[in-house]
């Protein structure tokens, strides 16, 4: 099966680890530039929306994503600001709000637990 059908055929946890599987090529000997492409411009270019999309240019919809970390990799990878056509978008969602609730409440039990020590 060609990789551009099997794309057509990812089930919705599948899409979401497409810059995972990108990764996973510019692990085994492409460049990072090439596994960038595979999820931006040539992405674009198949769905036949590459005047508006899939590069960073003048023109084109400014949608984007600032990661700390390798964007490639599923360990280093930590978004931080992401864009949809020009516009910020909240990374807020409902798991790290219950992450930063249960977090401070649990570092707190901590610190409790070293004073009493």
């Amino acid at each position: 099966m060609s990789g551009s059908s099997h794309l057509c055929h990812l089930s919705g946890e599948e899409v979401r680890n497409i810059p995972f599987y990108a990764g996973s090529c510019a692990a085994w000997g492409m460049s990072k530039e090439d596994a960038v492409k595979l999820i931006t411009s040539n992405t674009a270019k198949i769905l036949g929306i590459a005047d508006s999309y899939g590069t960073l240019e003048t023109g084109k919809s400014a949608t984007l994503f600032i990661s700390a970390g390798d964007a490639l990799d599923m360990k280093t990878n930590l978004i931080t600001h992401a864009f949809i056509d020009g516009r910020q978008i909240s990374l807020e969602s409902h798991q790290t709000e219950l992450y930063k609730r249960y977090k401070e409440k649990y570092e707190g039990q901590n610190m409790k637990n070293e004073v009493k020590q």
